[in-house]
């Protein structure tokens, strides 16, 4: 009998580690540009070029409304000539405030699925350095 209660209790440990990702496997990424900031600011839309299609010698772009909640995370990704890993020119995360997102930002958004809402949970800007010759 105590070896079926073990037995049982491995199970169940089992089980809920078998279906502890469900829930993770609800964040997707979804990235491209911010097109769309309404006034109060607790949602935005993100144009995103995917599933990739072209329509009339265009690509398709994807609209979606993007919910921002208390817990959203922000930051920026940028190139670094002193960067901690020791590669000149490597990428590096920073924190930043929501003040810090514009309409226009190219980001990649870490975002819950809950039914048809999309909730932000991080918002990564990607800043893109102007072209050498532009300079």
């Amino acid at each position: 009998m105590e070896r079926l209660s073990r037995v049982m209790a491995a199970l169940v440990m089992m089980l809920g580690a078998l279906t502890a990702p469900a829930g993770a496997a609800d964040i997707k990424r979804h990235s491209r540009t911010i097109v769309s900031i309404p006034d109060d600011a607790r949602t935005f839309v993100l144009a995103e070029v995917g599933p990739w299609q072209v329509r009339n010698g265009a690509t398709v772009l994807t609209y979606r409304t993007i919910e921002l909640v208390p817990e959203t995370e922000f930051a920026i990704v940028a190139r670094v000539d002193a960067a901690p890993s020791g590669f000149r020119g490597d990428f590096v995360e920073f924190k930043i405030g929501p003040e810090r997102v514009y309409l226009n930002d190219q980001v990649t958004v870490e975002c819950r699925h809950d039914g048809k809402r999309l909730v932000a949970m991080k918002i990564t800007v990607i800043e893109i350095p102007e072209p050498r010759e532009a300079r």
